[in-house]
């Protein structure tokens, strides 16, 4: 018996069939996770924890937590970018590029190959990916500032602790750690425990500028999905949330999409777009879009996609087209599919996920095209049964 779980079955076909454009946050996430490991490896951290020989209090054990938080950080990080969280996307960007500059300032760029260059790439792919990674929600971005709060507070408190002979007067426990470090934190510096090394003075240095920062991107992680459906809603004021039933899902904003919708609506027919940015439609006073990743099951199911007449894959991506079939076959309820495909060689791809309707309109007026000019005859009735029986309706 097959007990490898159907869903995860469902997803390996996904990253299988898909593009590399669709399987780049997946394979983006897998490569930062991997860094994140091998910055670990590097330093000797798993080594340590697995032999419990962890390095006595001082500077060594500073090294060690400083270590341990890079490493966390990078692995948090790469588990965002699996799931395209906008937000891990630019933090593993400040991460790398930072990691980056500690390894050339330590002259270890060279002697750690593995690790820098497997970083460059990531911070190189990152660089030019940003738009695949657009997924913000208030309660991942609670759970991701709240760890990066720990995580910050965690090194504040263990480095005040084991640098605590360099303050005056010296910080001799975990509670006055904490007191400083939260006094730190918050800016208010009240002086009555101060650092008198450079050493010490270079570490209240990183938690000022580390806790500014975690700070800004804390917030913005809580407030700009709030903020973002208000934008929502002043960029669009023509938009109308009508009840959702016996209605068609548009995914795509393509031009077939754009005419499509005015084709069903001058039927009569209730038409929900599925996009990743506001648009309007020249003459259309009242839309129904939705903002959302057409190919997550949550936001098909927010949308009531089982209950819908046709879920309709006209996006200018014709991967993306497939993603959006293969997440209507996981809803509970069956919804019939149509997708479009805009170049010859993807046909038999968006064959293999099985939509109801395949459709290919480039494909067609092509071959109208070169029969044309080529002065072949076109037989209408045999040139449609050619067509349909080609690209027609598939079988499960």
């Amino acid at each position: 018996m097959n007990t490898f779980p159907k869903r995860g079955q469902q997803w390996v076909r996904r990253l299988y069939r898909g593009s590399p454009g669709q399987a780049l946050p997946w394979l983006l996430g897998s490569l930062v996770i991997v860094i994140g490991v091998l910055n670990g490896i590097d330093s000797g951290l798993w080594r340590e924890i697995l032999l419990d020989e962890l390095p006595p209090i001082g500077p060594l054990f500073v090294a060690w937590i400083e270590s341990l938080l890079w490493t966390l950080a990078l692995i948090l990080f790469g588990t965002g970018l699996l799931f395209r969280s906008r937000l891990s996307w630019f933090m593993g960007l400040l991460a790398l590029a930072a990691r980056l500059l500690w390894l050339v300032d330590r002259g270890r760029f060279w002697t750690d190959p593995a690790l820098s260059l497997s970083a460059l790439v990531a911070l190189l792919i990152l660089l030019r990916s940003g738009n695949r990674f657009r997924r913000s929600t208030l309660g991942a971005g609670t759970l991701f500032a709240l760890t990066l709060i720990t995580l910050l507070l965690a090194y504040a408190v263990f480095g005040a602790f084991l640098l605590g002979d360099q303050f005056t007067p010296p910080i001799r426990s975990l509670i006055a750690a904490l007191y400083f470090s939260v006094v730190t934190l918050s800016t208010v510096g009240y002086g009555d425990i101060t650092p008198h090394s450079a050493e010490a003075r270079l570490f209240v240095i990183s938690v000022i500028v580390l806790g500014l920062t975690v700070l800004a991107v804390a917030l913005s992680a809580i407030i700009l999905p709030v903020l973002q459906r208000r934008l929502e809603s002043l960029l669009m004021p023509n938009r109308v949330i009508r009840p959702r039933r016996d209605h068609y899902l548009i995914a795509g904003n393509s031009s077939l999409a754009r005419n499509t919708y005015r084709e069903l609506n001058a039927r009569k027919q209730k038409v929900t777009f599925i996009v990743s940015e506001p648009f309007e439609i020249a003459g259309e006073s009242k839309l129904d879009i939705v903002i959302g990743d057409p190919t997550d099951i949550e936001v098909l199911r927010s949308v009531q996609a089982g209950s819908a007449k046709a879920l309709l894959a006209l996006s200018d991506d014709d991967s993306e087209n497939a993603f959006v079939v293969l997440a209507a076959k996981e809803l509970d309820a069956p919804v019939k599919t149509v997708a479009v495909v805009h170049n010859s060689r993807n046909l038999s791809r968006l064959r293999r996920v099985h939509p109801d309707i395949l459709l290919a309109p480039q494909v067609m007026g092509g071959r109208v095209l070169a029969m044309y000019l080529t002065g072949q005859e076109v037989d209408a009735g045999k040139f449609w049964d050619e067509f349909l029986t080609e690209i027609g309706p598939t079988q499960g």
